[in-house]
């Protein structure tokens, strides 16, 4: 009974200062190990994501570029055999490299079928530029569309 308790009383020891502070290292261990992870992750992303955005950046039009972006659009809507009316935008002055964004009008008039595929081809195209409103009306046959084009526009 004496070699027994006395035995009891050892692996309690070796419990109290061994395993438990062991199992205590183990547990913060881990913890550490997954916020290490989920940190990597977070850099990791953020290093795609920067890459990403610089070649954004890189095709982002600047204040030069904006009468070249007009044209493209006109060129397409008469392509698709639209007439375009005068296309406005008021161009905001920004200093090198900072971004502004650039509403700007797009009146054209035509068949319906051409309108949409007009406005199909915008919202596919490979430029930065999104529709921020479109306003159809109708007479004599033809469509006449008002459309609110967006774009971002970096200065020079």
């Amino acid at each position: 009974m004496v070699v027994f308790a006395s035995l009891l009383c050892l692996d309690l020891l070796v419990y109290g200062l061994m395993v438990a502070p062991a199992a205590a290292r183990l547990k913060t261990g881990e913890a550490a190990a997954v916020e290490l992870r989920r940190r990597h992750a977070e850099a990791v992303l953020f290093k795609r994501q920067r890459q990403l955005f610089t070649g954004i950046m890189a095709g982002m039009p600047t204040q030069n570029d904006m009468p070249l972006l007009v044209k493209d659009f006109v060129e397409n809507a008469r392509r698709l055999n639209l007439y375009v009316a005068s296309v406005t935008y008021d161009m905001p002055r920004r200093a090198g490299g900072e971004l502004a964004m650039l509403v700007f009008s797009f009146p054209a008039e035509g068949r319906y079928p051409d309108i949409k595929r007009f406005i199909y081809s915008v919202e596919t195209s490979g430029r930065l530029v999104g529709v921020k409103a479109l306003k159809l009306t109708s007479g004599q046959g033809r469509v006449k569309m008002d459309m609110k084009l967006v774009t971002y526009i970096k200065g020079r």
